[in-house]
């Protein structure tokens, strides 16, 4: 699922003042506006051209007016606006990008201001050559570990996995049947002391020496960078979406709103595109339970989420006293 789609499920409540512009700068926001609209369609070329044209709107428009625009017409973080505006501002010609195999989540990877341009040059000239680009492989690259492509050693064999559902968002709407299971209850865990909650700050932490949870930003590269390929990723989230690495991260990745979720779904769910020892992966907290659900069905749990009172609150849901995780540690 592209943002577009995500964006069209939520409700954009307010309202961009374009009275408020020069006629002018009104002119030329009004039709970028129309026309960003028109080219979301996520090929290399539409990338390229929705940066350029965010690239003059930043240009027509003061700090707090960029923002608000953004919000207003997309429900847009400057983040996902920067995605589209480094593509633009790093590959100067359009027609370049015309031939590229690559995934939009690698487009915007190599365009970052963070990747190596030796590492960007290589990979556009794998991807001039025909060889289809993946985010995977470039963040594995710029992490310094080998590609996955590798042939795995005869002496450890393939965990059990589902029947393949790869490059399949599920998205659930409101009407699906959320009821609780009858398995989502269960004794309550251990009592984590509150002297060891309140040490959860930004940064990372072990967790019941399996998971691995992240207080910051998830759509940061720092995040992104250090999650293993998972079985299932449930993405539970709003209108503002930067995490589009998601898509090459996992097997399979179900969306949805957050006023749709319910503790019996996140099990079943977990359940159908996951098994026991595998790897799943929580991008945001915003249910306490969803860290103990994972971790009651043996899962291998990568979670995170901004705002340290939701970690905090999953932790104390979960009964997993925090172990501070040194940064290059997994």
């Amino acid at each position: 699922m592209s943002k577009q789609d995500i964006v069209k499920q939520a409700e954009v409540v307010t309202s961009f003042d374009y009275d408020g512009l020069e006629p002018g700068q009104q002119s030329v926001v009004r039709q970028c506006t129309g026309e960003i609209k028109e080219r979301l369609q996520r090929s290399a070329q539409d990338i390229w051209e929705v940066g350029q044209r965010l690239a003059e709107v930043r240009a027509c428009l003061q700090y707090g007016q960029f923002d608000s625009w953004l919000q207003a017409e997309f429900g847009w973080s400057r983040r996902t606006a920067y995605n589209f505006i480094n593509v633009y501002e790093t590959f100067q010609e359009r027609a370049n990008l015309a031939q590229l195999n690559i995934a939009t989540s690698a487009l915007y990877l190599l365009a970052a201001p963070s990747t190596p341009p030796e590492v960007r040059h290589d990979f556009l000239n794998r991807a001039k050559a025909g060889e289809k680009v993946t985010h995977k492989e470039l963040a594995q690259t710029l992490r310094g570990k080998p590609s996955s492509s590798s042939p795995r050693s005869s002496s450890q064999p393939a965990p059990p996995s589902k029947p393949s559902t790869t490059g399949i968002v599920k998205v659930i709407p409101k009407s699906a049947d959320s009821r609780e299971s009858p398995s989502a209850a269960t004794s309550s865990p251990p009592s984590v002391p509150a002297s060891e909650l309140a040490t959860i700050q930004p940064g990372w932490y072990r967790l019941g020496g399996q998971h691995v949870l992240f207080c910051g930003d998830t759509a940061s590269d720092q995040f992104a960078q250090r999650v293993p390929q998972v079985a299932f990723a449930l993405a539970i989230t709003s209108n503002d979406w930067d995490h589009d690495w998601l898509i090459d991260q996992a097997r399979t990745v179900t969306i949805l709103a957050e006023a749709d979720v319910q503790a019996g779904m996140v099990e079943a769910l977990l359940q159908m595109f996951s098994n026991p020892q595998e790897s799943v992966l929580f991008p945001w907290l915003p249910r306490a339970d969803m860290l103990a659900i994972a971790h009651r069905l043996g899962r291998r749990v990568y979670a995170g989420d901004a705002d340290p009172e939701r970690c905090r609150a999953a932790v104390a849901a979960a009964g997993l006293i925090p172990q501070p995780l040194p940064l290059h540690q997994n």
